[in-house]
């Protein structure tokens, strides 16, 4: 009796599970490319070339 009186009960209830389990989806996801991001061992290598920016003046070159 209560699908003849509201027909898009099931429709909305069932919306709602795919929403939930898209959720738990992406957040498994992140956290899966987040530790593989991690434990990919690259790491970000230091700069080459002359220091622009530094504390003191007498630690930059002449050149500049």
């Amino acid at each position: 009796m209560g699908a003849i009186l509201d027909p898009g009960k099931a429709a909305r209830k069932a919306a709602e599970e795919q929403k939930a389990q898209q959720a738990v989806a992406n957040d498994r996801q992140l956290a899966e490319l987040r530790n593989a991001d991690a434990t990919s061992g690259a790491t970000r290598r230091n700069p080459r070339g002359r220091r622009l920016f530094v504390s003191d003046a007498a630690s930059k070159s002449d050149l500049s």
